[in-house]
C-alpha cells in the first residue's frame, strides 16, 4: 500500500495594493506581503521556511512573474534565493492583471482582468514561456508547473501550457467557484487535461455551522490544525494518492490596512503550519511529504478520483471560534 502524498503549497506573490484604482495614490507593495518583516524577523515566508526547515520538509513556492514587467527581475530575486538556499522548490505562478502595470506595455490602452483564460491561448503560451525563463533565471532550473491566480482555468488555459512545455499543473479549485466546464469541477485527485497533469487543491465537505454542505479547501489560514490533521488521516485510511494543501505568506502576518500598515505577525495562523509540520515529520512512515519537483520525477501520476472527505462539527466550530477571536484580538 502506498502512503498518501502531500504536497505543502505556498503562492507566493506581491500586492497591487490599490494601485489599480488610484495609480496617483498608491504603488504596489511586494517587500511587505511576501517577507513580512516585524521587529526584524520575517513573519511571513522567512517564518514559512524557517518551520519548514526545523522539521525537514519541503514545500513548492508557486512564485508570481508577470510582477516584474512592473517591479522588474531585482525585487523578487533575493526571496527566490532564500527558498532555493533552504532547499525548496521554486515553480510558477502568474496573475496576469499585473499586465495593466507594465513599465512599457506593448498593449496600448487595452485593459486585462486577473483571469488566464481570458486571455487568447497564443498570449497565454507566450506569458507562461516568459513566466518560465525568469523562473529559469532566478533558480537556474526550469520550472515543471503552474498555478493560476484564483485558479483560473479552461482548456485553453492548458492548451497554452503545453505550447509552453509545462507538464504539471495545480489550477484547479473547487472551493469557492464552478468551472463552465464540467470537467474541471473536481475537489482532488489527479485529472488529465489536454495533455497537463492536474493536481487539484484537495477540498473537503465543511459540516458547518457556518458553511455546511459547501466545499472548503484544505488551506491554513481556512482551517484549524486539527481540521488539517483530520482531513490527512482521511486520506490515509482512504487510501489517496495525492494530498494538495495551499497558504500565502501574507496569511502569516496581520495588517491594519490594504497598504500593509501596522504589520504583526499572525500567530494563530503560524501555530496550525506548525503543528501541521510536527505531524507530518512525526508520521514520516504514513505520509510522503512531497513537492512538484518530486511529482515530475516519478511515475506515479495515474488519474484517480476525487477523494470523499468530510469535516467534523466540532472542529468547524472550533475553527470559526478561533477565527473570530483572532480577528478581533
Amino acid at each position: 500500500m502506498l502512503n498518501p502524498r502531500v504536497i505543502l503549497t505556498v503562492d507566493t506573490e506581491p500586492s497591487i495594493a490599490g494601485a489599480l484604482k488610484d495609480p496617483a495614490r498608491y504603488s504596489p507593495l511586494l517587500e511587505q506581503p511576501v517577507w513580512g518583516e516585524v521587529n526584524g524577523r520575517s513573519e511571513a515566508l522567512g517564518f514559512i521556511t524557517e518551520t519548514l526547515c526545523r522539521f525537514d520538509l519541503a514545500a513548492t513556492f508557486f512564485v508570481e512573474t508577470v510582477h516584474t514587467g512592473y517591479f522588474g527581475e531585482t525585487a523578487m530575486a533575493p526571496y527566490v534565493r532564500h527558498l532555493v538556499d533552504k532547499h525548496q522548490d521554486v515553480q510558477l505562478h502568474i496573475h496576469p492583471v499585473w499586465l495593466n502595470l507594465l513599465r512599457d506595455s506593448p498593449f496600448g490602452d487595452r485593459t486585462f482582468n486577473d483571469d488566464s483564460a481570458a486571455l487568447p491561448e497564443h498570449e497565454l503560451s507566450e506569458l507562461l514561456k516568459q513566466g518560465i525563463e525568469q523562473i529559469q533565471r532566478w533558480t537556474g532550473q526550469r520550472p515543471v508547473a503552474l498555478r493560476t491566480g484564483n485558479f483560473d482555468a479552461s482548456s485553453s488555459v492548458y492548451r497554452a501550457m503545453r505550447q509552453a512545455g509545462l507538464e504539471l499543473s495545480s489550477n484547479l479549485c473547487g472551493s469557492g467557484r464552478t468551472y463552465a466546464e464540467t470537467a474541471l469541477n473536481r475537489s482532488g485527485g489527479i485529472c488529465q487535461v489536454e495533455g497537463i497533469t492536474e493536481l487539484p487543491v484537495t477540498c473537503f465537505s465543511d459540516q458547518g455551522p457556518v458553511g455546511k454542505g459547501r466545499l472548503r479547501a484544505a488551506q491554513i489560514t481556512a482551517c484549524s490544525a486539527a481540521e488539517l490533521i483530520n482531513l490527512l488521516e482521511q486520506c490515509a485510511s482512504q487510501q489517496v494518492d495525492t494530498v494538495v494543501l495551499v497558504t500565502h505568506p501574507f496569511e502569516f502576518i496581520k495588517k491594519s490596512s490594504f497598504r500593509y500598515d501596522d504589520l504583526r505577525p499572525n500567530r494563530l495562523v503560524q501555530s496550525r503550519l506548525i503543528k501541521l509540520c510536527q505531524f507530518l515529520s512525526h508520521n514520516r512512515d504514513r505520509f510522503e511529504v512531497c513537492t512538484f519537483a518530486d511529482i515530475a520525477r516519478q511515475d506515479r501520476c495515474s488519474e484517480s478520483p476525487p477523494p470523499q472527505l468530510d469535516g467534523s462539527v466540532l472542529h468547524s466550530i472550533y475553527r470559526a471560534l478561533q477565527n473570530v477571536i483572532n480577528d478581533h484580538l
